[in-house]
């Protein structure tokens, strides 16, 4: 037996447990980098514009959906599809009394909510009996939402309505 096999000691019980602490740090620094890259790299940059007078006049929002509220209109609007990434928006109104709410003026307002830079403004046009459409042709499918703005000479009404384009 040589003198350096002689000298050899077998190791100590436990001589991993430092690794294992490396180990778990190393984990750690993976996760973090990994969260960092994904809220990098998927951030959209959407934020409200005027948030902060959005919130102040809150209370004047309340008091149009009252307003609107009190007219006792029927409103729907309905997306139908016709094709991939077309369809038609159409909005049937009724006033109170249940009757087809003519001379009204219709604008739909279409919005990507995860996505900048694809809404857009379409006039609806009158087709009798209360009910405005018009064609529209989405320059992405999926999720969109139609904000639609009916003014008449009784009042105002919004509605939004979300739809998922094929």
């Amino acid at each position: 037996m040589t003198q350096l096999q002689r000298n050899a000691r077998p190791p100590l019980p436990g001589h991993w447990i430092p690794w294992l602490i490396v180990a778990g740090f190393g984990v750690v620094i993976l996760a973090n980098a990994a969260m960092i890259y994904l809220a990098l790299s998927s951030f959209t940059g959407l934020q409200t514009e005027g948030s902060y007078l959005r919130g102040r006049d809150y209370n004047r929002v309340l008091a149009a959906e009252r307003a609107e509220r009190a007219l006792g209109w029927d409103v729907t609007v309905d997306f139908e599809s016709t094709g991939a990434k077309r369809g038609r928006i159409v909005t049937r109104m009724r006033d109170a009394a249940g009757d087809p709410l003519e001379d009204a003026v219709v604008v739909a307002h279409l919005v990507r909510p995860a996505q900048q830079g694809h809404d857009m403004d379409i006039a609806l046009d009158a087709t009798g009996a209360g009910t405005h459409a018009a064609d529209v042709e989405l320059p992405l499918p999926g999720l969109w939402e139609i904000q639609t703005q009916i003014t008449h000479r009784f009042g105002s009404y919004r509605t939004v309505h979300r739809i998922v384009a094929p």
